[in-house]
C-alpha cells in the first residue's frame, strides 16, 4: 500500500487515538471465544497494550505498513505480541486459533491513501484470511447523508471558521450547503496541527450500507451500531451553538458461519 505520508505531530496524533480507547475495545465482549486479536493499523500499539491489560491471556498481533509506527508499538506492547508489516506472518499466527481481525479507524485510511490495488488487497485480507470475527469501528454516514445542509449551521460555521481553511476544504470536497461535505467538515476541524493531511483523507469514502453490501455471504452480522460520538457532539455544540444529529460513528461486527 502506498504510504499514509508524514503525520507532523505524531504525538498529537497518537494521543487523539489513544483516548477514544474505551469506544474502541467494545468489541471484546462480543467475540465469543476469540482466543486471537489482529489490530489492523495498529500505529503505535496503544490498543493492544490497553487490551492485554484487561485480557492478558488472548494472544495478540498488530499489522501495520508504517516502520516508524512499528518501532513505537514495540515499546508499548507486552512481549510475545506479533509486530509485522508481512501478512504472511499474520496468517501463520492465526492458523488454528479462533481470531478475530480489528478495523479501528483504519478503512477511511486505506482509501484515501491506497491505490484501487491496494483497496482491493485489503479487502482480501479482511474476508479471506480465515477471521472467526471482523469487528469494525469506523466513521460513516447514511446515504441519507447526502442532502442539503442546513443553512444556519452553514452560516454559523462561517462566521466562526477561517476564510482561508473554509475556501480549502470547499475546493476540496464541495460546497458546506452540501450536507455531506459539512458533516465531513466537522469530523476534522478541530485537527488544525494536522491539517494538511487531515484535510486531504476522505474521511466518509464509503457510506453504512455500502460497508454492509462489501461483507461476504458467509459473514453474518451480529451487532450493529451507528451513533454520534458524544465527544464530537458536544464539542461542535460548544464551538458552534448547533447540535450534530447526523450520525457518525459505525461499529459493526460479523461473524463467520461454520
Amino acid at each position: 500500500m502506498a504510504d499514509i505520508g508524514t503525520i507532523p505531530d505524531l504525538e498529537g496524533y497518537n494521543l487523539r487515538m489513544e483516548r477514544s480507547i474505551i469506544d474502541k475495545i467494545y468489541f471484546m465482549d462480543k467475540v465469543f471465544g476469540a482466543d486471537t486479536i489482529v489490530d489492523f493499523g495498529c500505529a503505535d500499539g496503544a490498543l493492544i497494550a490497553n487490551l492485554h491489560r484487561l485480557f492478558p491471556d488472548v494472544r495478540y498481533a498488530g499489522f501495520d505498513i508504517s516502520p516508524e509506527m512499528l518501532a513505537r508499538a514495540k515499546d508499548k506492547v507486552p512481549a510475545g505480541t506479533l509486530l509485522t508489516s508481512d501478512w504472511a506472518e499474520i496468517q501463520a499466527f492465526i492458523a488454528g486459533h479462533a481470531s478475530a481481525i480489528v478495523l479501528s479507524s483504519v478503512i477511511h485510511e486505506v482509501y484515501s491513501y491506497g491505490s484501487a490495488d491496494d483497496v482491493q488487497e485489503f479487502w482480501g485480507r479482511v474476508w479471506n484470511s480465515g477471521f472467526a470475527y471482523v469487528a469494525m469501528r469506523e466513521l460513516a454516514v447514511s446515504k441519507t447523508a447526502s442532502r442539503p445542509s442546513d443553512p444556519i449551521a452553514v452560516a454559523r460555521i462561517r462566521q466562526i471558521e477561517d476564510p482561508e481553511r473554509l475556501s480549502q476544504w470547499e475546493a476540496r470536497w464541495g460546497s458546506l450547503s452540501e450536507n455531506w461535505s459539512l458533516v465531513h467538515f466537522l469530523l476534522t476541524y478541530r485537527y488544525k496541527d494536522n491539517w494538511a493531511r487531515e484535510m486531504r483523507e476522505n474521511y466518509l469514502p464509503l457510506s453504512v450500507e455500502e460497508i454492509l453490501a462489501l461483507a461476504p455471504r458467509a459473514y453474518f452480522p451480529t451487532h450493529f451500531e451507528h451513533y454520534t460520538l458524544p465527544f464530537l457532539r458536544r464539542a461542535v455544540e460548544q464551538d458552534f451553538g448547533f447540535p450534530l444529529s447526523e450520525r457518525t460513528h459505525l461499529k459493526l461486527i460479523f461473524e463467520r458461519q461454520s
